[in-house]
């Protein structure tokens, strides 16, 4: 799915931002709706209330109702310092350019959100906004599944009817603050009717390498209607953004080992590991091998898991049409396959 930030009012901030792959979740506090987190707790009150006046005589219950509470506690604790990255459905609406690209002038990204959600692996929640005449009312039963993604949908998601032009979908993070990305998850920009040419320019510069689409916002003629043209990106040719090629773990493929019903397709172990080593982010091949979970003898599937960083693994899973497709694409081999690799992990 894509979706969409609008930007402006800060252009350093704004470009330091996309150049370093982060987004800024602050708490809903800091939002410019002053009804955000807005709900009635009386019904939860009176259910509270009740289910105390029921266990009171029962000196047993006394810690579970207490325990009770202190999770309460607990999760509305959570709705006042979780982080909030607002986006949009569309990169079309007139009213978010001009209260949030500062009229116009500023710019509207085009996110992967699933790109977007993966790359930190943290507890982050999507949440698309609903829009009502009145405060929701939080009860018990909000609260009763594990994620409590009813009673967060309510705290978290509501928005009173008026805000409705804004189609916003957001990303709830366990913690306020920076929140890195995968660059590949930004995949066009939109440049303002009224931005300036000068940081039109500056935008293009500085993420050369990536992939990245950009296009101009434009007035469809003789309508109020906007659309957007393809503008060309002027470092198309220049070199890849966060190329690498990462070294190959001595004991990573290990193809003796492989089921018999795999070994004629030995050679896409060795494929597959070419692949992933070019991963942006891929520090180093630790093991490729048929997936013991996702293959059959039909249809194998290679593993290969990665070191991301300190403590993080990534596990890659492809097909053989997937790594027949892939291989081609990579045009820098300088290791015969099948042949012992020259850059290995220490």
């Amino acid at each position: 799915m894509l979706v969409y930030k609008y930007r402006g009012g800060s252009f350093t901030r704004d470009l330091e931002s996309i150049t370093e792959d982060y987004f800024w979740a602050p708490t809903r506090q800091h939002l410019n709706d002053p009804c955000e987190g807005l709900c009635s707790k009386a019904l939860l009150a009176q259910q509270l209330d009740f289910i105390n006046s029921v266990l009171a005589p029962k000196q047993h219950t006394e810690k579970s109702f207490k325990a009770l509470q202190a999770a309460l506690y607990e999760f509305f604790g959570f709705t006042d310092k979780a982080g909030i990255y607002s986006l949009s459905k569309s990169p079309f609406e007139e009213l978010l350019w001009a209260h949030y690209s500062c009229s116009h002038t500023g710019f509207c990204i085009e996110y992967d959100l699933e790109k977007l959600l993966e790359f930190e692996a943290q507890d982050f929640i999507k949440i698309d906004v609903l829009y009502r005449e009145t405060p929701p009312k939080l009860s018990i039963d909000d609260l009763t599944t594990r994620e409590a993604s009813s009673a967060i949908q309510k705290i978290l998601g509501t928005k009173p009817q008026s805000w409705n032009y804004e189609k916003e979908i957001r990303i709830i993070t366990p913690a306020i603050g920076r929140h890195d990305y995968d660059f590949r998850a930004l995949k066009t920009i939109f440049f303002g009717l009224r931005m300036p040419e000068d940081e039109k320019q500056q935008i293009m510069k500085q993420l050369q390498g990536r992939g990245i689409s950009y296009k101009q916002i434009i007035l469809s003629k003789g309508t109020y209607k906007l659309s957007a043209i393809d503008i060309q990106d002027p470092y198309q040719n220049t070199k890849r953004y966060k190329y690498s090629i990462a070294p190959i773990a001595t004991h990573a493929i290990m193809h003796e080992h492989t089921k018999e019903c795999f070994k004629e397709y030995s050679k896409y172990l060795y494929k597959a590991a070419e692949i992933v080593r070019r991963e942006p982010y891929c520090q180093a091949i630790e093991l490729v091998q048929f997936s013991h979970e996702k293959s059959t003898p039909e249809n194998p599937v290679v593993l290969v898991q990665y070191k991301r960083k300190e403590y993080r693994w990534v596990n890659h899973y492809l097909s053989l049409p997937e790594i027949d497709e892939l291989y081609l694409k990579v045009d820098d081999i300088t290791t015969p396959l099948n042949s012992p690799y020259n850059h290995q992990c220490k």
